[in-house]
């Protein structure tokens, strides 16, 4: 059975209305300090298991530094019923993104 890809790219993800989801950033809390997408709340991945406290009722959306870890986080909370996406790229390539409009 192949599995579908649940994924945003930081671009699209920041022209969508977020009026019915949630970020959440998974990197640890000093990372999250420094600096993270505008809205989002940190659950860090050692602290995973919180994110099925998350309402089912909103889309979630997760990311990391990268977008490699919060892959598989996506897998499993939508094995748990979550309509959820992994920001591909994470908070890195948003700051590239950032960065380069900002120019």
């Amino acid at each position: 059975m192949t599995k579908i890809k649940r994924e945003i790219n930081v671009s699209d993800y920041l022209k969508i209305n977020h009026s019915n989801s949630i970020l959440v950033d998974t990197r640890e809390n000093d990372a999250y300090r420094f600096g993270t997408i505008e809205g989002a709340v940190n659950i860090p991945f050692d602290k995973i298991s919180e994110l099925y406290n998350l309402p089912k009722n909103k889309v979630i959306y997760l990311f990391c530094q990268t977008g490699e870890t919060t892959e598989n986080l996506t897998d499993l909370l939508a094995d748990a019923g979550y309509e959820v996406y992994n920001i591909t790229g994470g908070y890195r390539e948003y700051l590239k993104i950032k960065f380069y409009n900002a120019g």
